[in-house]
C-alpha cells in the first residue's frame, strides 16, 4: 500500500476510533451532534474552498458528494479532530472555563497540529492537496510553503465549531439544539465565503 492510500484509510480509522470513544464516554446524542455538525460544516467549507480555487484534492479514492470536490476522508478527519481538541481543552482549562477561551485553545491546538501536518503532506512527494495550479487563486502570503490563509482558516473553523457546539449544549434544550446548529452552520458558511474572498 502506498503512502497516499495509507493516509486516506488512516483518516477513516481515526474517525471510527474517536467516534466509538465519544459514543461510550459522551453518549449517542452528544456524539451525533458533534460529529454530524463537524462533518457537515467542514466538508461544506472545504467544498467552497475548492470551488473558489483555493486548493484541490487530486487522486483520492472516495469523494463526497462527488468527484472532484472534496474527499470523504477529509470531512471525517475534521469531524474526529474537533471533539478531540475540545476534550483536551476542557482537561487543560476545565469544562467550566468561558466558552470563548476553550474555543481559542481548540483553535490554537489545531493550528499547532497543522503547522506539522500541512508542510508534510501537501508538498511532494505526497501532495495530498495542492495550492497552485491552472485556474486556481494565487496566494500572496506563505509560511512553511503553505498559504497563511490555510492556518487562519484552521483556527477560525475549529474555534467556531468548539464555541458553537458548547453553546448549543449549554443553552438549548432538546430539538432546539439542532435548530441552533443549523443557524450556526449558515452563519459559518457566510463568514467562510467572505474570508475566502480576501486578498490572501
Amino acid at each position: 500500500m502506498d503512502t497516499r492510500r495509507a493516509y486516506e484509510i488512516g483518516l477513516f480509522g481515526l474517525f471510527l476510533v474517536v467516534a466509538v470513544h465519544s459514543w461510550r464516554k459522551r453518549g449517542p446524542a452528544v456524539t451525533a451532534r458533534e460529529f454530524l455538525f463537524g462533518f457537515v460544516l467542514t466538508q461544506s467549507v472545504e467544498a467552497l474552498a475548492v470551488a473558489c480555487g483555493r486548493y484541490r484534492y487530486p487522486g483520492w479514492l472516495l469523494y463526497f458528494p462527488a468527484r472532484p470536490a472534496v474527499p470523504l476522508a477529509i470531512g471525517l478527519g475534521w469531524a474526529a479532530l474537533v471533539p478531540t481538541v475540545m476534550r483536551i481543552s476542557e482537561e487543560i482549562l476545565e469544562r467550566a472555563a468561558p466558552r470563548w477561551k476553550l474555543a481559542s485553545l481548540d483553535g490554537l491546538m489545531a493550528v499547532g497540529l497543522d503547522l506539522v501536518l500541512d508542510p508534510a503532506v501537501s508538498g511532494p512527494p505526497m501532495a495530498m492537496w495542492v495550492w497552485r495550479g491552472e485556474a486556481m487563486t494565487p496566494y500572496r502570503f506563505w509560511l512553511l510553503d503553505v498559504p497563511v490563509f490555510n492556518f487562519v482558516g484552521w483556527f477560525l473553523l475549529v474555534w467556531a465549531c468548539g464555541f458553537e457546539l458548547r453553546t448549543v449544549e449549554a443553552t438549548s434544550p432538546g430539538v432546539k439544539r439542532w435548530l441552533f446548529l443549523g443557524a450556526f452552520l449558515l452563519a459559518d458558511l457566510a463568514v467562510a465565503a467572505a474570508v475566502m474572498r480576501l486578498p490572501w
